[in-house]
C-alpha cells in the first residue's frame, strides 16, 4: 500500500514539518479546530484521504503525524487512535523529538524537524507499518459528494457511531474525532509517574530541610539569648545594695538558673532531634538521586541497542541492494479487473523494469513488459495484465529482472 507519511507541529522554534510542502496549510487548519489534549483529523481532497493526529504539549507546542492515501478509504477508524498514540508513547520514551521533563510533562526538545532526519525515518516507518496492518479495513474511496462543500467540517467523539463517522470522512472536507480520556498507553503513564512523584517528592524534601534548617538557627539564636539572660542576671544579683535581701536574691537567682539549665536542656534535645531529621532527609535525597542514576542508565542500554539493531539493519540492507532492489513477497491476480498485484519488501528505491510471464496448464500464454516503482520497505504494486485470463483455468506468473526470475504466484 502506497501512503505519503508526515510529521508537523510547533516546537521550540515555532512551527515546522517534514517533508515540507503544500500541505502545511491543510495541517494549520486541522490545529485551529483542535480543541482536546490529543484527537483524530480526517480531511478529503478530492482523491487524497488524509488521517491525522494531533497531541498538545506544555506551553502551546504541539505534534502531529499524518498518512495520505491516494483512493483508498479506511474502515476502522477506532484503530487510528491506538496506533498514533503507540507512535506518540515511543517517540516521547525515546526523547529526541519531545521528551518527559523533570515534572513528568511532555515538552519539545526540537527547533526544526528536518534536523532530526533519522529519528523522522524509523517514526516514519512505523507509521507505515501501522497502517499496512490495517490493510484489511481499507477500501476503494467512493466518488466525491459536490453537494457537500470542501471545506465543510463534522466533529465527533470517539464513542459515537463509527458508521457515520467513516461516512463523514469521506462525505465532509473535515472531520474531527476527539478524546478526553484514556490516551496515554501503560507504558507511558508508569514512566510520566515515577518523574512526577520523584520531582514532587525532591520538591517536598527540599521544603522541609529548609523549614528544619529556620528552626535550628532560630533555636540557635535563642541558647545564645538564654546565656546573655543569665550573665545579666547574675551581674545585677551580684550589685544588690543590700546584705539584707541577699539570701532572697540568692534563692531567686538558684531558681532562675534552674530554670534556664532546663531550658536549655530541652534546647538541646530540640537540637540533636532536628539534626536526626536533616539525617533522614539528606538519606531519602541520597535514595532519589540513586533512583535517577538508574532509571538514565536503564534509558541509555535501551539506546545503545537501539542503535547496534539500526547499524546491522543498514549492513543487511547494503549487502542486498548490491544484487536487487526488492525481494518478492507474494502476488494475486484479480479477474474482474485485469491486475496483477505484487507484495514486495523494497530495499532501494529505483523505478525497475520487470519481464511478467503467464502460464497454463499448457504452457506460456503470453509474456508483458513493465516497471514499477520500488519503495522502501514493505509495499505493494500493481501491473496490467488484461481481462482475457479465464477464472476457470489454473495459471501461474513467474517475474523477471534480466532474465532472472525474482518471483512468482499461482491462482
Amino acid at each position: 500500500m502506497n501512503a505519503s507519511v508526515y510529521l508537523f507541529g510547533r516546537f521550540n522554534n515555532g512551527y515546522t514539518q517534514y517533508p515540507n510542502d503544500y500541505t502545511s496549510a491543510i495541517f494549520g487548519r486541522f490545529y485551529e479546530k483542535s480543541k482536546s489534549t490529543t484527537q483524530i483529523v480526517i480531511h478529503r481532497d478530492n482523491n487524497m484521504m488524509y488521517y491525522g493526529y494531533i497531541r498538545k504539549l506544555e506551553a502551546n507546542d504541539y505534534i502531529g503525524f499524518c498518512v495520505v492515501l491516494n483512493g483508498l478509504l479506511l474502515t476502522r477508524i477506532d484503530s487510528l487512535f491506538s496506533l498514533f498514540e503507540n507512535v506518540f508513547a515511543e517517540c516521547v520514551i525515546k526523547g529526541h523529538l519531545v521528551y518527559f521533563n523533570e515534572c513528568g510533562s511532555v515538552v519539545s526538545n526540537v527547533n526544526k524537524l528536518y534536523t532530526n532526519k533519522e529519528e523522522i525515518d524509523l517514526l516514519t516507518e512505523d507509521l507505515r507499518v501501522g497502517f499496512n496492518r490495517l490493510e484489511g479495513s481499507i477500501t476503494s474511496l467512493p466518488s466525491v459528494r459536490y453537494s457537500v462543500s470542501k471545506d465543510s467540517v463534522k466533529e465527533y467523539v470517539i464513542d459515537d457511531d463509527l458508521a457515520k463517522i467513516v461516512t463523514s470522512s469521506y462525505t465532509n472536507g473535515y472531520t474531527f474525532i476527539y478524546k478526553s480520556r484514556g490516551y496515554n498507553t501503560a507504558y507511558f503513564n508508569s514512566y510520566k509517574g515515577v518523574l512526577a512523584r520523584t520531582s514532587k517528592e525532591k520538591a517536598e524534601l527540599k521544603e522541609r530541610l529548609y523549614k528544619l534548617q529556620t528552626e535550628y538557627e532560630k533555636t540557635l539564636r535563642k541558647k545564645k539569648q538564654f546565656k546573655v539572660v543569665l550573665i545579666l542576671f547574675v551581674v545585677l544579683i551580684c550589685s544588690g545594695v543590700g546584705i539584707f535581701y541577699l539570701n532572697d536574691s540568692l534563692k531567686i537567682t538558684r531558681n532562675a538558673l534552674s530554670g534556664a539549665n532546663n531550658a536549655l536542656s530541652g534546647a538541646n534535645k530540640t537540637i540533636i532531634g532536628q539534626k536526626d531529621s536533616l539525617k533522614n532527609l539528606n538519606n531519602q535525597l541520597s535514595n532519589l538521586y540513586d533512583e535517577k542514576r538508574i532509571l538514565e542508565k536503564c534509558l541509555n542500554d535501551e539506546k545503545k541497542c537501539r542503535i547496534q539493531a539500526e547499524t546491522k539493519y543498514e549492513e543487511f540492507k547494503n549487502n542486498i541492494e548490491n544484487y536487487q532492489s526488492l525481494v518478492v513477497k507474494s502476488t494475486s491476480y484479480n479477474f474482474s479487473t485485469g491486475y496483477l498485484s505484487i507484495d514486495y519488501f523494497g530495499i532501494k528505491t529505483e523505478v525497475m523494469p520487470i519481464t511478467i510471464r503467464v502460464y497454463s496448464e499448457n504452457g506460456l500464454i503470453f509474456n508483458i513488459s513493465a516497471s514499477i516503482n520500488v519503495i522502501e520497505g514493505d509495499n505493494s504494486s500493481s501491473v496490467y495484465l488484461g481481462k482475457n485470463i479465464k477464472n476457470n483455468k489454473f495459471y501461474s506468473f513467474e517475474i523477471l529482472k534480466e532474465n532472472k526470475i525474482i518471483g512468482g504466484g499461482r491462482n
